[in-house]
């Protein structure tokens, strides 16, 4: 229930900063699931924008699917667009999120996983347990606007709200927050293979992830949308509509 009251109440604020309404740059920052690779990435002074906040809720949550789980819920559309379970998959800001241990369970077991918070990184890897870890190619603390991986070595990308944090790292800064937004996107179109999926589930950002994506694009010519926020429905009846957040989703050209 406190992990339900805290989602409910980070919602809130990411809705109240992505639309601009704060006072002042110090007021209701929310967490950035960014590793500080150097000192010009100030941690904000809040707690939900703390690295130390969040490596505390980490240790005291041991579970929570952001904004959906997998099962009959995210599963069928993104098995529609990545139907190969051998897909090489990169996970942005893995935390506590039982949907991707789900995601593995299900098949899905070369899994890139990453979080800006250690104690993310090592949440992750209690949810997912010793035998699950030894198949899973790949986890660590890492900054998504400068990644550690090589060019073209993902087929998928499956981002849960981490592009939303990314914009919010900004602050009420909202050239700094587009700025970063910015580089992360760039950064999936680097380590994403051509006819790779960018498969983003947002909430409260979806016009600044959306907008990030079309910039790119005007620059590199690198993305085609196939998923726009519109209701979808599979090919077996599962509609969009039924999960609490927007699907935007991009093939890599």
């Amino acid at each position: 229930e406190s992990m339900m009251l805290l989602a409910g109440l980070l919602l809130l604020l990411l809705a109240v900063q992505c639309h601009g309404w704060l006072l002042s740059p110090n007021v209701l920052q929310h967490p950035t699931r960014l590793r500080q690779s150097s000192s010009s990435y100030e941690e904000p002074d809040n707690q939900f924008g703390n690295q130390n906040y969040w490596d505390k809720t980490y240790t005291q949550e041991k579970e929570f699917s952001w904004y959906c789980g997998w099962s009959e819920e995210l599963e069928p559309f993104f098995t529609e667009l990545v139907p190969d379970a051998s897909a090489k998959v990169l996970i942005p800001g893995i935390g506590n999120d039982g949907c991707i241990r789900d995601m593995f369970d299900a098949g899905y077991t070369h899994l890139t996983a990453f979080d800006y918070a250690p104690e993310g990184v090592e949440c992750a890897k209690r949810l997912f347990g010793s035998s699950r870890l030894k198949l899973v190619d790949d986890m660590r603390v890492a900054d998504a606007r400068s990644l550690p991986y090589d060019n073209e070595a993902y087929d998928a990308v499956l981002d849960k709200g981490t592009l939303d944090s990314i914009y919010l790292s900004g602050g009420a800064d909202k050239d700094l927050a587009s700025k970063h937004l910015g580089m992360a996107v760039k950064e999936l179109a680097r380590v994403l293979k051509r006819g790779g999926i960018a498969f983003c589930v947002t909430a409260a950002c979806v016009d600044a992830v959306q907008e990030s994506f079309d910039e790119c694009n005007e620059e590199q010519r690198c993305w085609k949308q196939i998923r726009d926020g519109s209701i979808h429905m599979t090919d077996d009846g599962y509609t969009s509509n039924n999960i609490d957040a927007t699907m935007l989703v991009w093939e890599r050209v």
